[in-house]
């Protein structure tokens, strides 16, 4: 019997622990590299805890051209786009306008939509198998729509998503209510909602590190934490990946799995990855008197709202061109008063937490990037705001791509 194939993972969050998993369980000698003290530390620990299967609508869309000078004026609380003169930077913002038409928003969203129902069928697969307990909830999906402009928009993307199997369903704002009585406090009415009542929600980071200890347990993976890797070099047979302590680690299979450090790390190769960070955030409540139960999409104010038992989480807004980790209190002031005024009663405002502010690695077509780039070296990355949602079809696809290397 010969050797086993090896393979060394960058990054520890949940994009690079359910690849280490895929690999193992497919044969692999899998090694993880992590910069932080624990894996999912980054977006697994401070996001949503929303698995969207439904709402894999592309960025990129045929409004967004309208919008830019608003975005860049700051006119939008939710959502902000500041310019910085790295070529590029700029090129990638001219690649998210090629993909605003509307032929490129729909195959887009299909196109994620199909990699969303791949990660559903291949996470019921796995928990099959081995029951992680993470606060799975099959709670379903509520996207709040405002006027008639876009009802009519979210109808025909509705719609081509029944077309291709999606079970969500365009409610009137009485039958919404019906479904989630919460809705009922707001001040801002709604005119319709898509509910989506195959969604989920769970704890991503409680998730990533019981996948984790099942990998190392099952299959032997190993883990280096509080290793930043600082250069990944080319070999006949294997591939070297230089740490900042000095040491030198080799495997016959390297995959970039890092967020949108991909891009800055696969650059000295020659590789020009279209990943650009998009900062969000998040802070979490004690349950307020009318908290809801079903996950909350206001697609308005670019906010979710997730039950997580004792208090209430609310994730969102998206800064396109800002690179620090800062969690400014201005704009957390803003995301709470946004939640504030989509649903009062849902949290207790006034006792929230200090909030969270992260990246989300987003790609212009809002297509995650999933090659093999050469022998040797893989990426998996730029999973957006979907992140979550997406890992287990991902890691699924580079398992049988790395396979036919």
């Amino acid at each position: 019997m010969g050797q086993p194939r090896t393979a060394l993972i960058i990054g520890g969050g949940i994009i690079g622990v359910t690849s280490a998993y895929t690999l193992a369980r497919d044969g692999w000698q899998v090694r993880l590299v992590e910069r932080e003290a624990e894996i999912a530390l980054g977006a697994s620990w401070g996001n949503g805890r929303q698995l969207s299967y439904s709402h894999t609508n592309a960025l990129a869309n045929p409004g967004i051209l309208s919008q830019l000078p608003g975005l860049l004026l700051g006119c939008d609380d939710a959502f902000r786009l500041s310019l910085r003169p790295e070529p590029h930077y700029l090129l990638w913002l001219l690649r998210l306008l090629g993909n605003s038409s509307g032929s490129a928003y729909r195959q887009n969203t299909l196109e994620t939509l199909a990699l969303a129902e791949q990660s559903r069928s291949a996470m019921n697969a796995l928990l099959a198998r081995h029951p992680i307990e993470f606060d799975r909830r099959k709670v379903g999906k509520l996207v709040l729509l405002r006027g008639e402009k876009e009802v009519r928009a979210a109808r025909e993307i509705m719609e081509l998503k029944r077309a291709a199997g999606l079970r969500q369903f365009l409610l009137s704002a009485d039958e919404a209510r019906a479904i989630e009585p919460a809705l009922a406090q707001s001040t801002d009415p709604i005119t319709a909602a898509l509910h989506a009542p195959d969604d989920e929600t769970g704890d991503c980071n409680a998730f990533a590190r019981a996948l984790w200890k099942l990998t190392a347990r099952e299959f032997g993976a190993k883990l280096a934490l509080r290793r930043q890797v600082l250069a990944i070099g080319r070999g006949k047979t294997e591939s070297r990946v230089h740490l900042d302590n000095g040491d030198v680690l080799s495997a016959q299979q390297v995959v970039v799995a890092n967020g949108h450090c991909a891009a800055r790390l696969l650059r000295p190769l020659g590789y020009n990855l279209p990943i650009e960070p998009m900062k969000g955030y998040s802070f979490t409540a004690p349950i307020g008197n009318a908290p809801p139960c079903v996950s909350i999409t206001d697609s308005k104010r670019r906010i979710v709202f997730t039950n997580i038992g004792t208090r209430m989480l609310v994730a969102g807004i998206a800064e396109l061109g800002r690179h620090d980790r800062e969690v400014a209190p201005d704009r957390l002031d803003t995301m709470i008063d946004a939640a504030r005024a989509s649903l009062p009663e849902a949290a207790v405002y006034s006792e929230c937490d200090q909030g969270w502010a992260g990246f989300r690695p987003l790609t212009p077509n809002s297509q995650p990037l999933i090659r093999q780039l050469e022998r040797g070296i893989a990426v998996n990355g730029g999973h957006g705001m979907l992140g979550w949602t997406l890992a287990m079809g991902s890691a699924e696809r580079l398992s049988k791509l790395v396979a036919a290397r």
